[in-house]
């Protein structure tokens, strides 16, 4: 009998030590928050109240904390998750991605680290691992999580996982072996060309080792594609974001949809803040922009959209040019003219709405407007790349070769979809000029550029274009 209660007292004590080691729910401060987001960081909450010992109802709420990038609350309740089932990674992994957002690297690297020794092949785990080691100045050990990593992951062609390629260009960069890290950015860039972050490390690394001329280049890159990055194939941070929620986050996701050109998904999200924000500019002013595309918005929608739009913000010229180019798109060309014009005057230097107005005066077969309008964009904006190619395209057109071809030039000092149309315009202008050695030149290095980067779409062109001028 005494034995029996002993073990009875024993197990309390033991309980109430293990309770005493798991840290309380957190307190989250919510004034000032979206009413959605406040709503759903309190039904969380009062949930991990509610299931003491439920580490999934603790976790649940550091998700939607750090969803919320409310990132300090976040990390309290994944330690009290992690204490209450220490064998679940996921905790631990959310855990690390939070402490580094409070900038505790260390504590994030031990709990990412120790994440890794229940899931060693969670590769983001593993990029994590390595990025917090390169940030903490330990190079050696980043390479050393990350050299056998892309071993296991490099595939026949070379090209491996762009992140894992670049963030140890990074590790190589920092430790003075810039040879090294540029064969790194170079496959990283191989394997996504619209990398942004890997070409600006190539620019860094040309420069070093003294290739002047493709530094600039890459730096171009670098700067067509900011903000762009590879998928990270995170299914954990993947699942953790869809608990976001709250107008700024769905404007968010609505405009990262419509970068994309997913419009109908896009659509659907500021329609549906409209309901409940129905005065919402932002939402206006894209769903404005987006209706110039098939099938998004009949002409009374978009009338509805705009006067909405312009009782809101009168003075702001996005709302005039994006109805003109709903207006275009309805081939009421006098009309979106208008708009554009009063978009120009609004704002006279956005080179946007000149290329707009470019756009509708060809479509007036007005081929010297457009030009004119295709100069003043490029004026403004030398990089404007569209805008530089449809005025190559419009002076060719109009017969003007010679003025073509200095227009195109500057295309070629950065390699994207467009260099090969762009050689093959200065072979049109070269041709119309009668020099067909220098016409030559550029359909030969067409022909080498589209074998090496495509598109194969292009080939039977070219290599046609090549026969009739003697070559191949």
């Amino acid at each position: 009998m005494a034995r029996g209660t002993a073990s009875v007292i024993l197990a309390a004590l033991l309980e109430l030590s293990c309770a005493k080691s798991v840290p309380p729910v957190p307190a989250v401060t919510v004034d000032g928050l979206d009413k959605d987001v406040k709503s759903a960081i309190l039904k969380s909450r009062a949930e991990a109240l509610a299931q003491p010992k439920s580490a999934q109802a603790s976790g649940n709420l550091g998700m939607v904390l750090e969803a919320h990038t409310l990132y300090q609350p976040a990390a309290l309740a994944y330690q009290r998750a992690v204490a209450l089932d220490p064998k679940d990674f996921a905790w631990r992994y959310y855990l690390a991605l939070c402490l580094e957002k409070n900038g505790q690297l260390d504590e994030a690297l031990k709990s990412v680290t120790d994440g890794l020794t229940i899931r060693p092949d969670y590769a983001p785990a593993v990029l994590e691992r390595a990025s917090l080691l390169l940030k903490l100045g330990r190079f050696s050990e980043s390479d050393a999580t990350l050299e056998p990593f892309l071993a296991k992951s490099t595939s026949a062609d070379n090209s491996g996982s762009p992140l894992a390629l670049y963030l140890l260009g990074r590790v190589k960069f920092a430790q003075q072996d810039f040879a090294a890290a540029d064969d790194l950015y170079r496959r990283a860039t191989v394997a996504w060309p619209a990398y942004g972050s890997a070409w600006f490390g190539l620019g860094e690394t040309s420069k070093r080792l003294g290739r002047t001329g493709e530094s600039e280049k890459d730096y171009q890159l670098a700067q067509t594609h900011k903000d762009q990055y590879p998928p990270a194939g995170d299914p954990l941070y993947t699942q953790m974001m869809k608990l976001a929620t709250g107008i700024e986050n769905r404007l968010i996701e609505a405009k990262q949809l419509l970068n994309k050109r997913e419009f109908d998904q896009s659509s659907q999200i500021y329609k549906d803040v409209l309901k409940q924000y129905p005065d919402n500019l932002d939402c206006l002013v894209n769903l404005l922009y987006i209706a110039q595309y098939p099938n998004q918005a009949t002409p009374k929608e978009v009338e509805d959209l705009y006067q909405r739009a312009r009782a809101q913000s009168p003075q702001l010229a996005e709302v005039y040019m994006y109805h003109g180019t709903a207006l275009a798109a309805q081939n009421k060309y006098d009309a979106a003219v208008s708009e554009l014009e009063k978009a120009i005057q609004l704002k006279p230097n956005n080179a946007e709405t000149h290329a707009w107005l470019a756009d509708v005066r060809e479509r007036q077969h007005r081929p010297a407007d457009a030009i004119e309008q295709y100069r003043i964009a490029l004026q403004q904006q030398p990089d404007f790349r569209v805008a530089r190619m449809e005025l190559a395209k419009n002076l060719l057109y109009a017969g003007r070769s010679r003025e073509a071809i200095p227009v195109l030039l500057p295309a070629l000092q950065v390699e994207d979809q467009n260099t090969p149309i762009a050689m093959m315009f200065l072979v049109q202008a070269y041709v119309n000029l009668g020099d067909r050695a220098t016409a030559l030149k550029y359909l030969e290095q067409a022909h080498q550029y589209v074998l090496r980067n495509g598109p194969s779409n292009l080939l039977p062109q070219i290599e046609s274009n090549l026969r009739s001028l003697g070559s191949g």
